[in-house]
């Protein structure tokens, strides 16, 4: 929990000193874009935010799941081999069904519709459930297709060569970079809807009333 909280945190952070953002700025003046002192300063409730979703919501799930649940789960159709396959081919043909069943129902029904909730909870929203059902009806797609574009391969290799232990720290590490990535692409002028770049247009999940233009020094 102190580990998955502190990198949650540190994605956040990283993200905020990257990105910074400007409020209200008027896209007709780009000069605004170089004027640092309309930037925003460091919002720490947002990291406390994310400090406490991955320490106290998506530790205890991914514990339980990663290092629990799915290495017990076998492929069902190799049966009949596992007498006599070696064990690396066993391991894959387990590794292979283990990552099908993760990337299929994990993202979609649990930590996306989680996330949307705690997070809209978390930060005190009017009505946060139903904020956080008009994200998922508007989101919930999109986003489960930008999981896809970047989990799957590194969960390949996490369940394949990372002891059972490690794997949560592993992927907790990686998605400090995800985080960063999402946040610039949603984030900075020129990319996400509208971009005529595939991958941005796939990868961004903020509806046109939510989008916020970043700024560079």
């Amino acid at each position: 929990m102190v580990t998955t909280g502190v990198l949650f945190a540190t994605g956040d952070i990283l993200a905020q000193a990257m990105f910074p953002h400007v409020d209200h700025l008027d896209n007709d003046n780009p000069e605004e874009h170089k004027d640092t002192s309309l930037w925003t300063t460091f919002h720490y409730p947002r990291t406390l935010r994310a400090m406490i979703y991955g320490s106290f919501f998506f530790a205890p799930i991914s514990v339980m799941w990663q290092t629990r649940k799915l290495p017990l789960i076998k492929n069902p159709f190799i049966h009949r081999y596992r007498q006599i396959w070696p064990h690396s081919k066993i391991h894959f043909y387990d590794s292979t069904w283990r990552l099908s069943i993760d990337q299929l129902f994990m993202p979609s029904l649990v930590w996306i519709p989680l996330y949307n909730t705690v997070m809209t909870v978390l930060a005190l929203h009017d009505n946060p459930l139903h904020l956080a059902k008009e994200k998922l009806e508007n989101n919930w797609w999109r986003v489960l297709k930008a999981s896809w574009t970047v989990w799957p391969a590194f969960q390949f290799a996490n369940l394949m060569w990372t002891p059972v232990h490690l794997r949560i720290v592993a992927a907790n590490l990686w998605s400090v970079g995800w985080n960063c990535f999402l946040s610039f692409v949603h984030n900075t002028k020129g990319h996400g809807k509208g971009s005529g770049k595939k991958l941005e247009e796939l990868v961004d999940i903020e509806t046109d009333d939510e989008e916020q233009t970043m700024v560079y020094s």
